[in-house]
């Protein structure tokens, strides 16, 4: 009887409500001192504050929306995590202060850097080398027909449907497309204002709420398509679990691991050090020769060091598991930071009453999206795979929204080829608007 006693007691421990691995009621007084800070409006404007916010919020949304059935499989805490604290603020159920502490917290003091490098790093030194130089390769053919297909085609049904073709490429697939706000539709901005008529102020006003809407229909997106991936009569061509090559030798498929917890601290500490030396290589190359991001610079860093074998298997796993560690302790705060402090939930709803604007900015998504992912079954790649990485990559918010559309998605292992996507293709963009702008602006 006792030994019944102590396995039923050992039953109801394992299944007691956990979240962030902390006991429902501990959680719920934790919750409480961070929310009771957060509406006397007394939290410092600091990494503590925000890190806390951030956390906290992020591991109840998260938990809510792995929680509710059917909506769980397409995505459904990583999107409450990025659509309810923009929502909480605009109904004033959370102070104003909250948005400039999680904007300052992810912009200001460094947070972004610090996740999306390790991100980055981490899955490029923890991919197999051998797949990394197949996708490498062929990867730019995907991204290049997404770029047209939203462009030529969603110009021709915004002219169709009397918005306007220069109109819709200018201010509504051009921002989609561009690779953000700071490396997308502030310099679009300014292409604009040189080649039209109108201050950068002006233009920005008009390109921002595409940004933003098409980021949030991205993330719909790729949590619809986690939800599509896992169902089991789908064809085999289309989702690769978040493998990009599809091949036949084993050992070739390998491109990503599993989970490895226990996490050593030891590795955790070396992986913090290569990710953030590669994180100073990326800024000193890129203030020597400015053409692209930062960012840029730390994906071909990596990616060269795995290439040519320089570092140590070890070494390679442990910027694996600093991967490991941010993606499930920190991409729902980072989430939350992104919707609380980087979206403007009325500006969404306005656009929302715009029949022909919300056509064109879900079709250039569409578009994106569908002609990355056919394009890229062309040379090698799941369908999935290929339609987030070359077409949602390009359509969503730059850095913040390429952590986001991962984590619903579930595909975080993608985020090298999202980066150059936001980056390279963002530029390509740029580049394209520009030689349009004195033509038809």
């Amino acid at each position: 009887m006792s030994n019944l006693n102590v396995e039923l007691g050992a039953k109801l421990n394992t299944n007691k409500i956990k979240i962030l691995g902390i006991d429902l009621p501990i959680f719920l007084g934790v919750a409480a001192i961070v929310l009771i800070g957060v509406y006397m409006e007394i939290l410092p404007q600091n990494i503590a504050s925000g890190m806390a916010v951030a956390m906290v919020l992020g591991g109840l949304f998260m938990w809510i929306g792995d929680k509710i059935p059917v909506f769980n499989t397409f995505g459904g805490g990583p999107i409450l995590c990025i659509i309810l604290p923009a929502l909480f603020l605009y109904w004033g159920w959370l102070p104003e202060s909250l948005a400039v502490l999680t904007d300052n917290f992810y912009n200001e003091f460094g947070f972004a850097e610090l996740v999306v490098t390790g991100l980055i790093v981490g899955s490029i030194l923890s991919m197999d080398r051998d797949l990394l130089v197949k996708v490498g390769v062929r990867f730019f053919v995907p991204l290049i027909g997404g770029v047209i297909a939203a462009l030529c085609v969603g110009g021709i049904v915004g002219h169709l449907l009397g918005f306007g073709f220069a109109e819709t490429i200018f201010f509504v697939a051009g921002p989609i497309m561009g690779g953000g706000m700071a490396a997308g539709a502030v310099p679009m901005s300014e292409i604009y204002a040189a080649s039209g008529n109108g201050d950068p102020g002006y233009y920005l006003a008009k390109l921002a709420p595409a940004v933003m809407v098409g980021n949030m229909i991205c993330i719909l997106i790729a949590g619809a398509f986690n939800g599509l991936g896992k169902r089991k009569n789908m064809p085999k061509w289309f989702s690769g679990d978040g493998k990009m090559l599809r091949v036949r030798n084993e050992k070739e498929e390998g491109a990503e691991k599993e989970s490895k917890f226990p996490i050593s601290i030891n590795n955790l500490i070396i992986g913090i050090v290569i990710a953030l030396a590669l994180y100073i290589f990326g800024r000193v190359v890129a203030d020597i020769i400015p053409t692209f991001h930062s960012y840029v610079y730390i994906i071909l860093g990596a990616a060269l060091l795995k290439i040519f074998n320089v570092l140590p298997n070890h070494i390679n796993d442990a910027a694996g598991e600093w991967y490991e560690f941010i993606s499930s302790a920190w991409v729902p705060a980072v989430l939350v930071t992104i919707s609380a402090g980087m979206i403007d939930f009325k500006s969404v709803l306005e656009l929302a009453t715009d029949p022909s604007y919300m056509t064109l900015t879900v079709l250039t998504v569409i578009l994106a999206a569908v002609a990355a992912g056919f394009v890229g079954m062309f040379v090698g790649f799941y369908f999935v795979e290929s339609s987030i990485a070359a077409g949602l990559g390009m359509a969503d918010m730059g850095g913040s929204g390429d952590v986001a559309v991962l984590s619903a998605s579930e595909r975080m292992g993608l985020m090298p080829f999202l980066q150059i996507s936001s980056r390279i293709g963002g530029a390509l963009v740029l580049v394209i608007l520009s030689i349009l702008a004195p033509i038809l602006l």
